[in-house]
């Protein structure tokens, strides 16, 4: 049966000699793979745009439950990108979020909450933004919330903030893992963070690295998964260093 559904490019893998499958997340049978042949042809370059990382599609797919590799029968790009692949920087920070949400990413299932924000922060991502170098920030903060682990705001004015347990606390975990003090002001400038807002969260690279090492701590103790990112040392380079 062919269904219509819109899809973000995570990442591929080589198949063969000219075949990749790519991951998508879609918006309507959440995260699948798909089969698609011949796309490192000489003569199938239009398919190349399924390599691009964070390329938005508009899709008719064939779909079959159960199955752990789909096929696609035809696509067209949403919204051509504009920045992402051209710019040093962006394409850097696209390769490192499409690295996260390949890890946590997983539910075979629709959830369009969490395409759309997905999708609408790519769009704005691209299109381009005052202070777009904090968007990674903005992104895996309020991606949690669509995760099911988002940090609680009440009782923010307490000094710790239990990293484990995601919510503030007045004495600091036995655990271990939390943060307080100008870490602890710099995690709580994204609690309201809106997207057309970025340039608003004034930080040194050193904050930033930091504020991102914490995010990253949060999500390995709620996602078993994530690991090792390969993609950070560009990140950190490009974004942290001043």
């Amino acid at each position: 049966m062919i269904h219509t559904t819109k899809g973000i490019v995570l990442n591929h893998i080589k198949y063969k000699e000219s075949s990749i499958i790519v991951n998508i997340y879609t918006q309507v049978f959440g995260r699948q793979s798909y089969m698609v042949n011949k796309v490192r042809s000489r003569r199938s370059k239009g398919n190349t745009i399924l390599l691009q990382p964070l390329t938005l599609l508009d899709m008719e797919v064939y779909h079959r439950p159960k199955s752990d590799i789909q096929r696609i029968k035809d696509f067209k790009v949403a919204h051509p990108l504009s920045s992402i692949p051209f710019k040093q920087e962006k394409r850097a920070m696209a390769f490192f979020l499409t690295e996260l949400m390949s890890k946590v990413l997983i539910e075979e299932e629709e959830n369009r909450d969490l395409f759309d924000f997905i999708y609408h922060s790519v769009e704005v991502f691209d299109t381009g933004i005052d202070g777009d170098y904090n968007f990674h920030l903005f992104f895996l903060f309020h991606l949690t919330r669509f995760l099911g682990f988002g940090p609680e705001a009440n009782n923010s004015d307490a000094p710790f903030f239990d990293l484990l347990n995601g919510y503030f606390a007045n004495a600091e975990p036995s655990h271990g893992f939390s943060i307080s003090g100008m870490h602890l002001d710099n995690w709580k400038k994204l609690h309201d963070l809106n997207i057309q807002s970025l340039e608003s969260i004034n930080l040194s690279g050193q904050e930033r690295y930091q504020l991102l090492e914490n995010l990253l701590e949060y999500y390995n103790l709620h996602i078993d998964s994530l690991g090792e990112l390969k993609s950070l040392p560009i990140v950190h380079q490009l974004f942290h260093d001043e």
